[in-house]
């Protein structure tokens, strides 16, 4: 007959127990760590997605804007002369007409596809020509007429905000960038 020393099978029972497994309150703790670590790694990877969605938005509507600036600067500076009757100043969105040496270029046109919409430049009798990409919208284009009959140079004010084109309302993408120059014709 075997015997079985109650005393050391209990104790055998009770140090296989705690080397066979973990108990539920180690289980917890270690599913919380691992959830925190989760948490924690998806947040920052949504803030860092975010971030570079932002610094992209910002910069695309700043480029669009001194790029849009610069070429109508260019485009008055090299005028002979602004044609008054076919611009519309001091409202938006404005209309400057312009005078060029190069008669093939006659007049030169400074508008928007729509109120709301692209820079576009149309010289003489060709096709226009877009200035700012899709992803942005020019907001406000005005013209303003500086010259005083005093001064025998044509002054023309420039003020133009530029907007990131939202498609689907987030507020993370909503930024705006206004410039304003002057600029006188050459002549």
């Amino acid at each position: 007959m075997l015997k079985i020393n109650k005393k050391n099978y209990s104790l055998r029972v009770i140090r296989y127990s705690l080397r066979s497994g973990f108990t539920l309150i180690e289980t917890l703790v270690y599913v919380a760590i691992i959830g925190i670590v989760i948490v924690s790694f998806v947040t920052f990877s949504i803030s860092i997605s975010n971030s570079r969605n932002k610094a992209y938005v910002t910069t695309e509507v700043q480029e669009n804007a001194r790029i849009a600036l610069e070429v109508i600067r260019q485009r008055i500076h090299a005028a002979n002369n602004v044609t008054i009757g076919s611009s519309t100043f001091d409202t938006d969105p404005g209309i400057l007409s312009l005078q060029v040496a190069d008669t093939s270029r006659n007049p030169t046109i400074i508008d928007l596809t729509a109120d709301d919409g692209s820079l576009r430049i149309t010289e003489g009798v060709n096709s226009p020509v877009i200035i700012t990409s899709d992803e942005v919208r020019v907001v406000n284009l005005v013209f303003t007429n500086l010259t005083s009959p005093n001064i025998s140079r044509e002054n023309i004010r420039i003020e133009i905000t530029v907007d990131y084109n939202t498609t689907g309302g987030d507020v993370e993408y909503n930024y705006s960038y206004s410039l304003q120059t002057a600029v006188s014709l050459r002549q």
